[in-house]
């Protein structure tokens, strides 16, 4: 895959995970692994260069295999999600395209983000849609991560991508819309896998 374009991933996981009442990046799967493991290994394994993974300073570092990916401190989770982004991105080499994924979202499927990455281009972003509504993750074309680059305000993320048009790839998997923001959440992920 990696001959078909340079991409990179950025996993946003600096949230103070109140909801949930412990981090969310440690919750395991039923295979052991961490969430944050789970996508380090699967974008790494899908050759994204760097994986970049953001948490706040009180992130127990010893407890995950970092592995080869980059690991950013974000000391002002007060900023929320796009200020993690945003540092995420101040990593990503010029010319790659760049995925998005969640903390709280720890499904990751080779056969999506390889169909993301056959459908983004330069100026746009690729999301999955299950039954009409938007999943994760999103595809960042390379321009987009350009103009967040040179950008040295703070950017709303959202608002960054009102710019940009947007592909909608169909996915017949549910598990794109997950967030896992409460035990419940997280209860009744473990019960459907």
């Amino acid at each position: 895959m990696s001959n078909l374009l340079s991409f990179s991933a950025i996993i946003p996981a600096a949230g103070n995970s109140g909801r949930m009442g412990s981090d969310k990046a440690l919750l395991r799967l039923a295979n052991g692994k961490s969430f944050a493991e789970n996508l380090l290994i699967n974008y790494a394994e899908l050759g994204a260069d760097p994986v970049v993974i953001i948490v706040n300073n009180s992130f127990d570092l010893t407890r995950i295999n970092l592995g080869s990916s980059v690991c950013i401190i974000n000391d002002h989770v007060e900023y929320g999600r796009s200020y993690s982004i945003k540092l995420g991105i101040q990593h990503i080499p010029a010319g790659h395209s760049c995925f998005i994924q969640n903390i709280d979202n720890p499904f990751v499927d080779q056969n999506l983000l390889c169909a993301l990455l056959y459908a983004v281009k330069d100026d746009s972003y690729v999301i999955p849609v299950y039954n009409e509504k938007g999943g994760h993750p999103v595809l960042l074309g390379k321009n987009i991560i350009s103009v967040m680059n040179e950008n040295d305000s703070f950017l709303d993320f959202r608002e960054v991508l009102k710019k940009f048009s947007r592909i909608e790839i169909p996915w017949e998997n549910p598990r794109i819309r997950l967030n896992i923001n409460t035990p419940g959440d997280y209860q009744k992920f473990l019960e459907r896998i």
